[in-house]
Protein backbone atom coordinates (compact mmCIF):
# COMPACT_ATOMS: atom_id res chain seq x y z
CA UNK A 1 0.00 0.00 0.00
CA UNK A 2 3.17 2.23 0.74
CA UNK A 3 4.40 2.04 -2.56
CA UNK A 4 1.22 2.34 -4.48
CA UNK A 5 1.11 5.66 -2.44
CA UNK A 6 4.17 6.79 -3.15
CA UNK A 7 4.05 6.11 -6.99
CA UNK A 8 0.73 7.94 -7.15
CA UNK A 9 2.54 11.05 -5.10
CA UNK A 10 5.62 10.20 -8.08
CA UNK A 11 3.34 10.69 -11.12
CA UNK A 12 1.64 13.77 -8.83
CA UNK A 13 5.41 15.68 -9.14
CA UNK A 14 6.04 14.79 -12.97
CA UNK A 15 2.11 16.49 -13.73
CA UNK A 16 3.21 19.49 -11.88
CA UNK A 17 6.35 19.59 -13.50
CA UNK A 18 5.23 18.77 -17.01
CA UNK A 19 3.56 21.43 -18.90
CA UNK A 20 -0.20 20.74 -20.21
CA UNK A 21 -0.69 22.08 -23.47
CA UNK A 22 -4.28 22.88 -25.11
CA UNK A 23 -5.38 23.23 -28.58
CA UNK A 24 -7.32 26.18 -29.16
CA UNK A 25 -10.21 26.23 -31.91
CA UNK A 26 -9.63 27.16 -35.36
CA UNK A 27 -9.76 30.52 -36.25
CA UNK A 28 -10.10 29.88 -40.06
CA UNK A 29 -7.15 29.20 -42.52
CA UNK A 30 -6.03 32.52 -42.92
CA UNK A 31 -5.48 33.28 -39.52
CA UNK A 32 -4.03 30.16 -38.33
CA UNK A 33 -1.10 30.82 -41.14
CA UNK A 34 -0.42 34.26 -39.52
CA UNK A 35 -0.87 32.77 -35.91
CA UNK A 36 0.63 29.72 -36.86
CA UNK A 37 3.60 28.91 -34.60
CA UNK A 38 6.42 26.47 -34.08
CA UNK A 39 5.67 23.49 -32.09
CA UNK A 40 8.71 21.37 -30.09
CA UNK A 41 8.51 17.89 -29.38
CA UNK A 42 8.79 18.02 -25.54
CA UNK A 43 11.29 14.50 -24.40
CA UNK A 44 11.64 13.37 -21.44
CA UNK A 45 13.50 10.50 -19.24
CA UNK A 46 12.15 8.09 -16.96
CA UNK A 47 14.42 5.60 -14.90
CA UNK A 48 13.14 2.80 -12.73
CA UNK A 49 15.49 0.73 -10.60
CA UNK A 50 15.36 -1.99 -7.57
CA UNK A 51 18.14 -3.59 -5.78
CA UNK A 52 17.49 -7.16 -3.86
CA UNK A 53 19.69 -8.05 -1.14
CA UNK A 54 19.21 -11.48 0.95
CA UNK A 55 18.43 -10.50 4.44
CA UNK A 56 18.49 -6.50 3.39
CA UNK A 57 15.61 -6.28 1.50
CA UNK A 58 14.64 -4.42 -1.80
CA UNK A 59 15.78 -0.68 -2.63
CA UNK A 60 13.01 0.95 -5.06
CA UNK A 61 13.89 4.10 -6.72
CA UNK A 62 12.38 5.85 -9.81
CA UNK A 63 12.99 9.53 -11.96
CA UNK A 64 11.60 11.23 -13.83
CA UNK A 65 13.63 14.50 -16.27
CA UNK A 66 12.37 17.15 -18.29
CA UNK A 67 13.31 19.95 -20.04
CA UNK A 68 10.39 22.35 -19.29
CA UNK A 69 11.57 25.71 -21.14
CA UNK A 70 13.95 26.85 -23.43
CA UNK A 71 14.19 30.41 -25.14
CA UNK A 72 14.24 31.46 -28.76
CA UNK A 73 17.92 31.97 -28.84
CA UNK A 74 18.66 28.67 -27.14
CA UNK A 75 20.61 30.51 -24.01
CA UNK A 76 17.81 30.40 -21.41
CA UNK A 77 16.47 27.02 -20.12
CA UNK A 78 14.70 25.49 -17.23
CA UNK A 79 15.44 22.12 -16.75
CA UNK A 80 12.90 20.05 -13.89
CA UNK A 81 13.44 16.12 -12.54
CA UNK A 82 11.45 14.44 -9.60
CA UNK A 83 12.62 11.05 -7.83
CA UNK A 84 11.39 8.73 -5.54
CA UNK A 85 13.29 6.20 -3.17
CA UNK A 86 12.19 3.67 -1.02
CA UNK A 87 13.20 0.64 0.95
CA UNK A 88 11.58 -2.54 1.50
CA UNK A 89 11.80 -5.73 4.05
CA UNK A 90 14.64 -7.00 5.47
CA UNK A 91 15.58 -6.20 9.75
CA UNK A 92 14.91 -2.63 9.60
CA UNK A 93 11.48 -3.10 7.79
CA UNK A 94 10.13 -1.01 5.59
CA UNK A 95 11.37 2.52 5.23
CA UNK A 96 9.72 5.81 4.48
CA UNK A 97 9.25 7.26 0.91
CA UNK A 98 11.53 9.91 0.05
CA UNK A 99 10.42 12.02 -2.94
CA UNK A 100 12.20 15.18 -4.31
CA UNK A 101 12.14 17.60 -6.78
CA UNK A 102 14.68 19.58 -8.48
CA UNK A 103 14.23 22.88 -11.00
CA UNK A 104 17.43 24.00 -12.97
CA UNK A 105 17.66 27.58 -14.67
CA UNK A 106 20.44 27.80 -16.60
CA UNK A 107 21.58 30.88 -18.87
CA UNK A 108 24.18 30.82 -21.53
CA UNK A 109 26.37 34.28 -22.45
Amino acid sequence: MNFNLSLLLLYALLAILAPHHCQAKSLGKAEDELVRTPRYKRQFSLNFGATHEDGYGTDVNAEAIASLWKSQSGNTKLDGSASYTQHFGGLSGDGKARISGLLTFTHGY
